[in-house]
């Protein structure tokens, strides 16, 4: 394939294959072609831009059982109408929330 090493910079610099095939007007093939080869011939090329960084899970929640330690539930996911009424339902405790985000109580700065 002509003009190879052009191409595989053209993709490190965050080019489309789109804009680089449009600006051949002169390649004698069509644009699913031309796609086929620079995924045969550009894939480390291709794999090296399009990388994502993997993400971090979320960390369970923790509840304190009886004894008082911690102890981790996962979260549960909401699959219906129902699962969401019991999730708003919810009390939420802000000051437990700030507390375990690390955050000082605003209380106690008097």
């Amino acid at each position: 394939m002509p003009r190879l090493d052009e191409i595989k910079s053209r993709l490190s610099l965050g080019e489309t294959q789109k804009m680089i095939f449009e600006s051949y007007p002169d390649l004698e093939m069509s644009y699913p072609q031309f796609t086929r080869y620079v995924k045969k011939y550009c894939l480390s090329e291709i794999e090296r831009v399009t990388k994502v960084p993997p993400v971090s899970k979320a960390e369970p929640e923790q509840t304190k059982s009886s004894d008082g330690r911690a102890v981790e539930q996962p979260r549960k996911a909401i699959r219906n109408p129902g699962d969401l009424k019991k999730l708003r339902s919810q009390s939420i405790d802000l000051e437990e929330i700030q507390n375990s985000a690390g955050e000082e109580d605003e209380s106690s700065n008097s």
